[in-house]
C-alpha cells in the first residue's frame, strides 16, 4: 500500500482481514543527486550528507509506524508488515509485490485535475504488475458494504477476472453484479451512402442487445454454485468505461480485466481498464490476464 490517507488504508485493511492475508505497508523515497557534465559526465554525486539521509530514513520509518498503529486500532487482529525502500515508488512497489495477492494504491479520483491522469506511479504499477491492482480514489465510501461489480466482454481473460471477482465477493460477503456494455457503433445515414436506416438499424440494435444479455446470463450460469454469493446481471448501453463508472457507486468495487503483458499493453493498459480507473468513484481492481 502506498499513501497514508483514508479511505485507502481502511479499504486495504478491510480486504486483508476478509481474505485472511497479511497487510504489507510500503513506502519509499528517492534521494536528490547531482548529475555530472563535461569531464564528469555520467557520474552521480549525492546532494545530502549522511546525517541528512539518516534523518529522512528515520522520518519514513516513523511514518510507517504511525500508519501501522492506526490500522491496528480498527483491525487489532490483522498481521501487519512494514517495508521501507530507497528508490522510485513504482519500481519499489513492484519489487515488493512479487509474493503478494494484490497491490493497493490511492488515486486522486474523479473531479480533480489529476483525476484526468491516473498518475505516473499508479499507471506504471497497474500496467506492469503481475498481480491484481486495486486503485482507491479519494471519493471511495466504506461507510457500508456495496457490491462487487464485474465488467465482462466474453473473452477468456474476462472470465478469469470474473472468477477472481467471485472469490473477492465471497470473502467480503458482498453480492456480485455481472455487467456488460453495448452500443450501436454506426450512425444512420441516407441509403445512397451505403449505410442502414429504419428497421434494419433497429434490428441490429436488438441483436446487439440480445447478445449482451446472453453474455451476462452465460457468465452468471457459469459462476453459480454453492459459494453463497448472490449474483445479479445487468446490461448497459454506452461505452464500457463510461457505463461501468456511472453504474458503480463509491461503495462498490469494480473489477475489470486488463490486457496481457505485451509491448502494446505496456503502452496502453486497455481503454476500458484505464477509462474506468479514471472515472470511477469507488475502488477499481485491474486483474491481469496471461
Amino acid at each position: 500500500m502506498v499513501g497514508t490517507s483514508d479511505p485507502v488504508g481502511s479499504v486495504t485493511a478491510d480486504v486483508a482481514r476478509a481474505t485472511e492475508r497479511k497487510l504489507r505497508i510500503l513506502t519509499s523515497y528517492s534521494l536528490p543527486m547531482l548529475v555530472g557534465v563535461g569531464a564528469t559526465a555520467g557520474y552521480l554525486a549525492p546532494v545530502l550528507t549522511s546525517q541528512e539521509v539518516h534523518g529522512i530514513d528515520v522520518r519514513h520509518r516513523e511514518l510507517l509506524g504511525t500508519i501501522a498503529r492506526r490500522v491496528k486500532e480498527t483491525h487489532p487482529d490483522l498481521e501487519i508488515e512494514t517495508f521501507l525502500d530507497q528508490g522510485a515508488p513504482g519500481p519499489s512497489l513492484l519489487k515488493a509485490s512479487e509474493d503478494v495477492s494484490m497491490i493497493v494504491l490511492g488515486t486522486r479520483g474523479v473531479g480533480s485535475a489529476q483525476g484526468l491522469l491516473m498518475g505516473s506511479v499508479s499507471y506504471a504499477v497497474a500496467h506492469r504488475a503481475k498481480r491484481p491492482v486495486m486503485l482507491v480514489p479519494e471519493s471511495s465510501d466504506r461507510a457500508e458494504a456495496g457490491r462487487v461489480v464485474m465488467g465482462v466482454d466474453g473473452s477468456s481473460r474476462s472470465s478469469a477476472a470474473a472468477d477472481w471477482a467471485l472469490a473477492l465477493a465471497r470473502c467480503l460477503h458482498r453480492p456480485l453484479e455481472i455487467v456488460t456494455a453495448w452500443h450501436y457503433p454506426y450512425q444512420a445515414a441516407i441509403p445512397e451512402a451505403g449505410m442502414m436506416m429504419g428497421p434494419d438499424v433497429e434490428e441490429l440494435r436488438l441483436a446487439l442487445l440480445r447478445d449482451a444479455k446472453d453474455l451476462v446470463r452465460r457468465e452468471r450460469t457459469r459462476l453459480q454454485g454453492g459459494h453463497g454469493v448472490h449474483i445479479e446481471t445487468d446490461v448497459l448501453e454506452g461505452s464500457a468505461a463510461d457505463s461501468l463508472a456511472e453504474f458503480a457507486g463509491p461503495r462498490d468495487i469494480v473489477v475489470v480485466a486488463s490486457k496481457s503483458h505485451s509491448l502494446l499493453a505496456a503502452v496502453l493498459l486497455g481503454s476500458t481498464a484505464v477509462g474506468v480507473a479514471h472515472r470511477s468513484r469507488g475502488p477499481v481492481v485491474i486483474v491481469h490476464g496471461s
